[in-house]
């Protein structure tokens, strides 16, 4: 005949699940935090190409930094873009606002003097010519 389970065992075991229980429901958390955080970042990081459209260089950046994003991209994909001029400080922006895809960069440089000395289009990640409409579009706007 079997003995039941004492209480000690019982409450271990309720211990045991409220404990399971509670890092499931933390990592979930967590992953939603993550996930909602990469959202709004990326989101926020697009340079719209009518705003790309009205970039021209000798603009000054406090008028340049009026159609640029919120933010700006903290992984520029320095690789694909052409080296900036030299003496420049840049600013990657997104081309789109798409979400766990590879997309193109935007990226305005200003110059020493605080003007806008050149923007280029990085194209995304992908085989050659893959998606290069789109940012014929972004060089169509800007010139």
């Amino acid at each position: 005949m079997a003995r039941p389970p004492s209480a000690s065992f019982t409450r271990a075991r309720r211990r045991v699940a409220a404990g399971i229980g509670a890092a499931a429901c933390a990592g979930v958390v967590l992953v939603g935090t993550g996930i909602g955080w990469y959202a709004y970042t990326e989101r926020h990081s697009v340079l719209e190409p009518a705003a790309y459209a009205g970039l021209r260089p000798g603009t000054p950046v406090e008028e340049v930094a009026r159609v640029l994003p919120d933010r700006h991209i903290q992984d520029p994909p320095s690789d694909r873009a052409p080296a900036p001029p030299e003496g420049t400080d840049c600013r990657y922006c997104r081309a789109s606002g798409e979400l766990f895809v590879s997309v193109g960069h935007v990226r305005p440089c200003f110059d020493g003097a605080g003007r806008l000395a050149a923007e280029n289009v990085s194209p995304r990640v992908g085989p050659p010519g893959e998606g290069r409409e789109e940012y014929e579009k972004y060089e169509e706007f800007a010139r």
